[in-house]
């Protein structure tokens, strides 16, 4: 049987992998210490090493002391892990990311191969240096998994959404049309497993290949939820609620999972509407 560790396997993409694939793959998680750091030591010759950490990055107000905390949980984990793992018996790494490599746009579409600007935001900041870390691997095969908003039952996206259309209060943020490119948690998991057969060694764009907009993902709700989604405020407004990191609400992009579908992988739920029906 294939030897799987997962670093940050308690999370929900984590737990998810686990539960499906427990059988398919000998899986350790990785513990973590008190002050939530890794067992680096912990780590062991293995097939395949999963590195999900990564501290929550959305609603706590980006402080110069949580920027550094985001930073170590990403960044500085990774590179720690990886120096681990080049001495030791592993045949592929795969990390995760997140959509915000690329910039913020309404009208581009990402893929692998777009050239990407810097915008100069820290979203985009953190996932630059995250994905840096592997540029000290040795490690025969490394995937990174550039994932966007993941929904499914009791994700942190979907549980606050549901929370609010339940009191009436769903709506567009600011003007609605910021982009929002998803993946439903099955895909998710599937994806990586697909990765891990294909044994494919470059980025990847874990995203549907369907994005919407927020006033598409609001009107989707109201239909599927039978609430109303009218409640609607400024962009200011969210400013002073998060401070920075309301950039990752009223900003967004259209990322297109080009290496997937060349690989031939065949998504479950390629449209919202079905994966939010699934999801609440």
């Amino acid at each position: 049987m294939i030897k799987l560790i997962i670093s940050g396997g308690t999370g929900y993409i984590g737990r998810a992998f686990y539960k499906k694939f427990k059988n398919k793959y000998s899986i350790k998680i990785l513990t973590r210490k008190p002050c939530k750091s890794f067992h680096i030591n912990e780590l062991e010759s293995c097939d395949i090493l999963l590195n999900l950490a990564g501290e929550k990055i959305f609603p706590d107000r980006w402080t110069s002391r949580r920027k550094k905390i985001l930073s170590d949980s990403r960044y500085k984990h990774s590179v720690e892990l990886i120096q681990k793992a080049n001495d030791l018996s592993i045949s592929h790494y795969l990390q995760a990311s997140a959509t915000s490599f690329y910039s913020f746009s309404e009208e581009k579409i990402f893929s692998e191969d777009s050239d990407v600007s810097f915008d100069d935001n820290f979203s985009q900041e953190l996932v630059w240096e995250w994905e840096s870390a592997l540029e000290i691997s040795t490690i025969p095969i490394n995937t990174i998994l550039r994932l966007g908003v993941v929904i499914g039952p009791h994700s942190n996206f979907i549980l606050p959404l549901k929370y609010l259309y339940s009191f009436c209060l769903g709506g567009e943020i600011a003007k609605g049309q910021q982009r929002i490119s998803w993946v439903h948690i099955d895909d998710v998991i599937n994806i990586i497993d697909f990765l891990i057969i294909k044994q494919i060694n470059k980025t990847v764009n874990v995203t549907s290949p369907k994005s919407i907009n927020n006033v598409e993902m609001n009107k989707t709700f109201s239909e599927i939820l039978k609430r109303p989604a009218i409640f609607n405020l400024p962009e200011f407004f969210y400013k002073a609620l998060f401070g920075e990191c309301c950039e990752l609400l009223t900003k967004g992009n259209n990322v297109y999972p080009k290496t997937l579908l060349d690989e031939g992988y065949r998504f479950k739920y390629p449209d919202f509407a079905q994966a939010l029906k699934d999801s609440v």
